[in-house]
């Protein structure tokens, strides 16, 4: 929460050194913050840039995650560990996701965008034991950077298809009261695998709002190294944004992800996995659906950068557990066209 507030404050601090804007742009010329970036990692832009011209970003995610969940049911820390009435000897109890991310994009020409984005990703998870014990784990580095193209082929639809690049590291490990281990699936960084991106999108602005949807699917393109894959993922979204003046809109968004399970397993995992040692090593409970209600606010300064802000709450999530649940999810960004 102390994270939450500071970006909060931070962006309301840029709010007011905001200017009125050149009337040629609008603040909600771009879709809510939120749209561009996901849990994995893949972009998906709401519109074509005009030629020649670049846009630079950079994207600030902080995902917190607390409590546990099977199906649409939360679960006490005791109906997963053995000493309660579960099944293991070790529980998440809570884990914060931020990435950092790099956009480049470029319009070579009118119909036609290519985007490139390079992650940074810092994982933390505490847990809790079934003598109860407490310990933390944590993991950070270069996650798959993707490189997409993105065109309206002339119509009012436009789609987006990419390939994500397997950069991100899978061997993070960390100590532990069973020693130092290689972590669990969701503390890896990358996915291991070249992942198809693909996607379609609509934009429509108006004298005083906007609003828009984007469908996405990101599916991997075989096993890694490790002999598993992670789950499909696919995302609907639909937005509508309002100008509160020149250089200032408020949006509001809804989300819905669906995550498949993982596909394999690691063989790194076998021995723990034999004692039960924690479900997030479980490729079989890591998929779930989830129903975000995201608001958020675009402000545009006359030189042209842009800041935005996005928060989202789940509404609704069914998750195969015991898996964590999300409880937030928090997008700060900045934007240039050139």
């Amino acid at each position: 929460m102390k994270l939450l507030s500071k970006w909060a404050a931070l962006s309301l601090c840029f709010c007011c050194a905001c200017v009125a804007a050149d009337g040629t742009s609008r603040p909600d010329d771009q879709a809510p913050i939120g749209v561009m970036i996901g849990v994995m990692i893949g972009a998906m832009g709401d519109h074509n840039h005009e030629k020649g011209k670049w846009m630079i970003s950079y994207r600030y995610m902080l995902m917190q995650m607390q409590g546990n969940r099977n199906g649409s049911d939360r679960m006490k820390t005791s109906e997963v560990l053995m000493s309660g009435t579960g099944n293991y000897q070790v529980s998440p109890t809570e884990m914060d996701m931020a990435m950092h991310t790099v956009g480049l994009m470029y319009a070579p020409t009118e119909n036609l965008t290519l985007m490139a984005m390079i992650p940074y990703i810092d994982n933390s998870m505490d847990h809790e034991t079934a003598m109860g014990g407490m310990f933390s784990t944590q993991s950070s580095e270069l996650g798959d950077i993707s490189l997409t193209a993105l065109s309206s082929l002339g119509g009012e639809l436009l789609w987006q298809l990419g390939l994500s690049i397997p950069t991100g590291d899978l061997d993070q490990e960390d100590l532990t009261p069973m020693g130092n281990a290689v972590l669990p699936y969701p503390m890896q960084i990358g996915s291991g695998t070249f992942n198809l991106i693909a996607g379609l999108g609509h934009g429509v602005k108006r004298d005083h709002d906007s609003y828009g949807f984007q469908v996405r699917g990101i599916m991997p393109l075989g096993e890694n190294d490790e002999n598993y894959s992670v789950g499909n993922k696919f995302t609907a979204t639909g937005w509508y944004a309002r100008k509160l003046n020149h250089n200032v809109s408020v949006s509001i968004r809804g989300l819905y992800e669906f995550r498949d399970n993982y596909d394999g397993n690691d063989p790194r995992y076998a021995m723990a996995q034999a004692v039960n040692l924690v479900p997030t090593l479980d490729p079989n409970l890591r998929g779930g659906s989830r129903l975000d209600i995201a608001l958020g606010a675009n402000w545009l300064l006359s030189s042209g950068h842009r800041l935005s802000l996005e928060y989202h709450l789940p509404a609704w999530q069914d998750l195969d557990g015991p898996q964590l649940e999300t409880d937030s999810v928090l997008t700060f960004g900045w934007q240039l066209a050139i």
